[in-house]
């Protein structure tokens, strides 16, 4: 997870040239450098995400240095909602190479509130990551901030305009009843219960009767989890050789999305999105029949990079973010109240 590591890396640093520069450390001292660095996450369970930075510290000093028994502390925020911290007490550079090993927690229960952020945001969110480095024998902070951007497009991924034949093995009535030849998809006004999932649809009937679509039952499901389920659209009649709409809102139930999350991040953040659809559909004579309409259902994958799981990356710094790190920001030392 390359965030976490170039930020702990730069604030390594950071705190070391700290120490020097206010007199903690006394003897003539040469810069300590990441030579590898490694983060993944290592564990997901119903209430808690758990990320591991594994670094390897080489100090060129004679002595080991200790940094003031220095704190790093982490805050990872996903447009603004904060959902994960961490903290490293006392972090010591012995002579030669240290291993280094820092946990950041993310609070499932989170995810929920960054889900709105990230719809009303037209499916993007900024990853801010804070780490702040206290030397408390001094009294001094350093802090460090990264911000990245990931993306998602589930709405896009569902329109399409691929004619889709759904079959009802209905008898005296031939399949396909009906021909999906367009359908549409848009969020809809999100809440903190509820993001509204709205689907258009263009029908072609190539049967000889018409066919009225009386009622529609939907399903969304994320890798298998049911987020939203219920009754939507209204009467449509679809003519005989003819052309029908068929709107539906369907809503996603928000305070679902933390189980779905452990799925995700179980998946390597991949998801498989469903709405899947059963009609009520009126027939001529006055019979009443419910149709799965497998060919109206939505499905596509989602995929993410947020937390995500980076090889082993080699790093050697100077203090500041290196030139690849284009979002990295140093702040100057301010002293501690």
């Amino acid at each position: 997870m390359g965030r976490f590591t170039r930020l702990l890396v730069g604030l390594l640093v950071l705190a070391a040239l700290l120490a020097v520069a206010l007199g903690v450390v006394a003897v003539a001292f040469d810069r300590p450098s990441i030579v590898e660095s490694e983060s993944r996450i290592v564990g997901v369970n119903a209430t808690t995400t758990v990320v591991e930075t594994d670094l390897t510290v080489s100090n060129p000093n004679p002595i080991a240095v200790r940094l003031g028994d220095a704190t790093v502390a982490t805050n990872v925020a996903m447009n603004g909602v904060e959902v994960g911290t961490g903290t490293k007490h006392g972090i010591r550079l012995d002579r030669g190479t240290t291993d280094v090993s820092l946990t950041t927690v993310v609070d499932n229960r989170r995810i929920p509130d960054w889900w709105v952020t990230h719809v009303r945001n037209g499916e993007r969110t900024r990853v801010t990551t804070t780490a702040n480095v206290t030397l408390p024998v001094i009294g001094r902070t350093a802090t460090l901030t990264e911000t990245t951007t990931t993306r998602t497009s589930i709405t896009d991924r569902l329109n399409s305009s691929a004619p889709r034949p759904i079959n009802a093995s209905l008898p005296l009535v031939s399949d396909p009843i009906l021909v999906v030849e367009r359908t549409r998809a848009s969020w809809g006004d999100v809440t903190a219960e509820t993001t509204p999932l709205e689907l258009r649809t263009r029908l072609r009937n190539p049967t000889s009767v018409p066919l009225s679509i009386t009622r529609l039952d939907y399903t969304v499901t994320m890798n298998g989890i049911t987020v939203g389920n219920g009754t939507t659209g209204t009467a449509t009649t679809v003519p005989t050789g003819g052309q029908g709409s068929l709107r539906a809102e369907t809503d996603i139930r928000n305070e679902r999305l933390d189980d779905w999350w452990v799925t995700h991040v179980q998946r390597g953040q991949h998801t498989d999105l469903r709405v899947s659809f059963t009609a009520v559909l009126s027939l001529p004579g006055g019979e009443t029949v419910r149709v799965p309409l497998d060919g109206l259902d939505y499905t596509t994958a989602v995929d993410t990079d947020v937390l995500a799981n980076d090889s082993t990356a080699r790093t050697r710094l100077g203090g500041l973010p290196s030139h690849e790190d284009k979002h990295a920001s140093a702040v100057s030392p301010n002293p501690g109240r």
